[in-house]
């Protein structure tokens, strides 16, 4: 019986080890790769010149859609 409880108690620790190594890994290579976590998507500052471009040039929100009909 103890060694059963002794099992199951080593089954336990050797988890958690293994959930904690695998974060430490996560958060290190997020940092080593510089993820951006801000969410802020990046804004076009130019269209070509031959785009349909519709409405106010000055509206607080800018819709671009592109289309490959092939």
């Amino acid at each position: 019986m103890e060694n059963r409880n002794r099992l199951w108690i080593m089954l336990g620790g050797g988890a958690v080890a293994v959930v904690i190594a695998v974060a430490v890994i996560a958060v290190v290579a997020l940092n080593l790769t510089g993820g951006d976590s801000s969410g802020a998507p990046t804004a076009a500052t130019e269209f070509p010149a031959h785009a349909h471009i519709l409405g106010d040039a000055n509206a607080p929100v800018t819709v671009v859609e592109y289309g490959d009909f092939q």
